[in-house]
């Protein structure tokens, strides 16, 4: 649920920035005579704010994107009883620690930090992902909450004798899918997921966590895709919503137009003439035959026209009329 909630907020905040830059008409008509200004600023910003030396040092600066999804989805607890010095970091799991805070204080600036950079980074007119800045994101809250867990619960969960260990990593997956199919609002983020650990010893927890996700994050925003084609103002089919479920049995035939005027391969320069006269399509439909009605593709009005003033101009007219005059005078 937190998930669907942390995915509509997330769709709402790459749209506000995105609309808070088209209202500076000022910074919007500069960036346009410097496309690769506003690119570059933010790649400064995000770099300054997660150099390793620097800031980066209290959110894993130093590890690539593959690298913090490897540690997130560690089997390994960090924490023991809330003490992160009970643990021993090695290898790359030692950018996660950091001798003035906790791991608990490092997940929550790396979320933070994470969230507001990656919904800034997607509203780049450069080509570029969403889909994994946010598996990684949800991976780490996922982490955080399985992190939680071990130190509210370091023995283990005690059920009818039996005694089930809490794995943060198993949370860190559930997390990623949940975020990213909120953000996306798929379920097929779930088989992702599958593919990418190699077991589905987590399937129930991870289909309910996207499908929860998914619920939430559908009734709050629309998809990060649907509100990057609403931005550009491209042509779109619009939700039907919840109240709207009869509307699915609409078929295209209760809502087409029947009566079109065609043009047919063996059409005449009458035929043509009436057509363009008696429509205003732009694009025209052209058929084998009147009788067969076998769609072969279309044709651009414009370009029909073209072709008649081509084939109708004085020259060709006057070229007809001397070839005409030549056979006469054969004869």
């Amino acid at each position: 649920i937190v998930s669907g909630f942390g995915g509509a907020l997330f769709v709402y905040l790459n749209r506000k920035i995105v609309q808070f830059m088209r209202r500076q008409k000022t910074i919007n008509r500069f960036l346009m005579k410097k496309r690769l200004l506003f690119p570059a600023l933010v790649t400064l910003l995000i770099s300054t704010l997660t150099f390793p030396p620097g800031f980066g040092q209290f959110m894993a600066g130093q590890l690539t994107q593959k690298d913090t999804l490897v540690t997130l989805f560690d089997n390994q607890t960090w924490t023991k009883q809330g003490l992160n010095d009970e643990f021993e970091y090695l290898g790359i799991l030692e950018a996660w620690h950091h001798p003035r805070s906790n791991v608990f204080v490092t997940l929550i600036v790396f979320i933070l930090m994470k969230f507001w950079m990656s919904a800034l980074a997607t509203t780049i007119p450069v080509p570029c992902g969403a889909f994994m800045p946010v598996f990684v994101i949800g991976a780490a809250f996922g982490r955080l909450v399985g992190e939680s867990m071990a130190a509210w619960f370091p023995d283990g969960i005690h059920t009818n004798s039996n005694t089930y260990r809490i794995v943060p990593g198993g949370y860190a997956v559930v997390g990623a899918a949940a975020l990213s199919g909120a953000v996306t609002h798929t379920v097929s983020t779930s088989v992702i997921v599958f593919e990418l650990t190699g077991q589905i010893s987590h399937i129930l927890p991870v289909m309910i966590a996207v499908i929860l996700a998914n619920a939430v994050a559908q009734s709050l925003q629309p998809s990060l895709y649907d509100s990057i084609i609403r931005i550009k103002k491209l042509p779109y089919l619009p939700e039907l919503g919840w109240g709207h479920h009869e509307k699915y049995n609409v078929r295209v035939e209760d809502i087409m137009v029947r009566d079109i005027r065609y043009v047919t391969l063996n059409c005449k320069y009458r035929d043509l003439q009436h057509v363009l006269q008696s429509t205003r399509m732009k694009s025209l439909p052209l058929v084998e035959s009147a009788e067969s009605m076998i769609l072969l593709g279309s044709i651009d009005r414009a370009q029909v026209g073209a072709l008649l003033s081509h084939q109708l101009s004085p020259q060709r007219r006057l070229q007809a009329l001397r070839q005409k005059a030549v056979a006469e005078d054969g004869h």
